[in-house]
């Protein structure tokens, strides 16, 4: 078997080439972006609204936008977003919501890779990175340009996915048990790594130790400040029956609004925050 230092350049790029493709956030879409998981969505940016403050003129950086459907709403509270994805398409995709939702003035989608983005150093006071890291095999080299481009005081969010969370112990157990687990799995210091072969490429989806990703902020300066649960389950993917899965939906919002422990929860919020009182270096809005 390949060392993890052989095993993670091809397999990045093969991941890289699927994430360009429309079909996974297509997937996506199908799974999260309904008309049920809107409640939640709705509490966690009014959570995230308050973390940032008011709007203001500074912008904030959706690093991993996608389409847009974090940037939108973000828009909608008064915030100027530019959002940044590795794929083109999808970004197209997300101009013509940006403009049918008559925010063209308020956000800018451009074609970034998160491991190595353009930006001058110290670019952003406001950074959000929702559910995007669980997809990045150098998630450590996304961590470290998160972490440059984070204004001095700068507030980031990053939402992921708990590797220790009850759904994520639960359905591996079961999984074992019953013999069904068909992806590729690979235990890594920054969590359970799920490997698929997919009919548009390779993916990866990592279940995250938490405790990983806040250690490595911390080395480039971003400290945590809170760790908040996000949804308690996403099982509402799984099921076929509608009643069930506004269950696990209302017990979402319920959790979310307790707020309850960060710990059993698979979706996890991190507040952080960037260190040092050095001066900020430019604006990345304008360019």
């Amino acid at each position: 078997m390949p060392t993890r230092s052989a095993f993670l350049p091809d397999r990045s790029k093969d991941v890289a080439a699927t994430l360009q493709q429309l079909g996974a956030h297509e997937s996506w879409g199908t799974a999260y972006e309904t008309p049920e998981n809107e409640a939640f969505f709705d509490l966690a940016l009014d959570y995230i609204a308050e973390i940032f403050g008011p709007p203001g003129d500074d912008v904030v950086l959706d690093a991993g936008c996608g389409s847009g459907t974090k940037s939108i709403p973000l828009a909608r509270r008064g915030y100027p977003v530019l959002g940044v994805d590795l794929s083109e398409k999808v970004l197209e995709l997300g101009r013509r919501d940006v403009a049918a939702a008559g925010l063209a003035d308020r956000i800018r989608l451009r074609r970034e890779d998160l491991t190595a983005m353009s930006f001058p150093d110290r670019s952003f006071d406001r950074i959000l990175c929702w559910g995007v890291l669980m997809h990045v095999p150098e998630v450590d080299r996304a961590i470290a340009e998160l972490s440059r481009v984070a204004r001095p005081g700068a507030l980031l969010v990053v939402s992921e996915g708990n590797v220790r969370s009850l759904q994520a112990v639960g359905l591996r157990a079961v999984k074992r048990l019953l013999g069904r687990e068909r992806s590729e799995l690979r235990a890594t210091p920054a969590g359970m790594e799920f490997w698929d072969e997919t009919p548009t490429g390779t993916l990866l989806t990592r279940q995250a130790r938490i405790d990983w990703i806040v250690r490595r902020f911390a080395a480039h300066g971003v400290t945590l400040l809170r760790r908040r649960a996000g949804q308690f389950s996403e099982l509402f993917t799984m099921l076929p029956w509608k009643p069930a899965r506004t269950v696990v939906h209302s017990w979402n919002s319920l959790w979310f609004r307790w707020p309850a422990l960060a710990g059993p929860s698979f979706g996890n919020l991190l507040v952080l925050r960037k260190g040092s009182s050095a001066p900020p270096t430019g604006s990345a809005f304008g360019t």
